[in-house]
């Protein structure tokens, strides 16, 4: 494909035009409002990973914004982009902070995650999933740290993100399946609970910081 080609994944685009998903666009203002609440929160003492966690919210929320408005396929790999370097730089720092594991050992740790998500998008492809199976990798992944914390507030935050992401898996599975019931879709709502996903799961690493509780 080419980087200008368009790309049509979800109920609410039905023409290739600029705004033709004005809900499933304006919903990734939960990115950059999620991105917002933490950096208010942060000072020059908070640790610049989790500044730069904080930050990859926000790009996480301009890379969906815009390819939800110019629908083809370089902002596809932008939004995709964007979501993998978060889930990449979040699992080495949650293993480094939440298990004290040396850097390597973490690097090695996240690139056992990718391929294991991999493996899973390829085995487990079915259209009822639509396309999400290659984050059933990052939400088992995500299961099991919030399992083995021994941290109480982190794992507390870590669980609320292990339970709303799951949610979030049903909504960005369920709406192709529901166009003809539901022409909006549902796909917003992979937006709005993944906003809170991502938020709860900085808290976590903010909570066992000491930052915050």
């Amino acid at each position: 494909m080419r980087l200008l080609d368009p790309i049509d994944l979800y109920c609410e685009r039905t023409t290739a035009l600029l705004w033709a998903e004005p809900v499933n666009a304006l919903s990734n203002l939960g990115f950059l409002l999620a991105a917002w609440l933490l950096l208010s929160g942060m000072d020059a003492r908070t640790p610049r990973d989790l500044r730069a966690l904080a930050w990859l919210i926000a790009l996480v929320g301009v890379g969906s914004l815009l390819f939800h408005t110019v629908g083809q396929v370089w902002t596809s790999t932008l939004d995709v982009g964007f979501i993998a370097a978060f889930v990449i730089l979040y699992l080495q720092r949650a293993l480094v902070r939440l298990h004290g594991w040396h850097d390597p050992a973490a690097l090695v740790a996240v690139s056992g995650m990718l391929l294991m998500s991999i493996g899973i998008a390829y085995a487990g492809k079915a259209p009822a999933l639509n396309g999400t199976e290659i984050y059933l990798g990052p939400w088992l992944t995500l299961v099991a740290l919030a399992l083995s914390c021994r941290q109480h507030a982190a794992g507390r935050w870590l669980r609320l993100a292990a339970v709303l992401f799951a949610g979030s898996i049903v909504l960005r599975s369920a709406d192709l399946a529901l166009c003809e019931a539901f022409p909006l879709g549902t796909h917003f709502g992979w937006h709005l609970v993944n906003a809170v996903v991502l938020w709860s799961c900085v808290r976590a690493l903010l909570a066992a910081d000491g930052t915050t509780s």
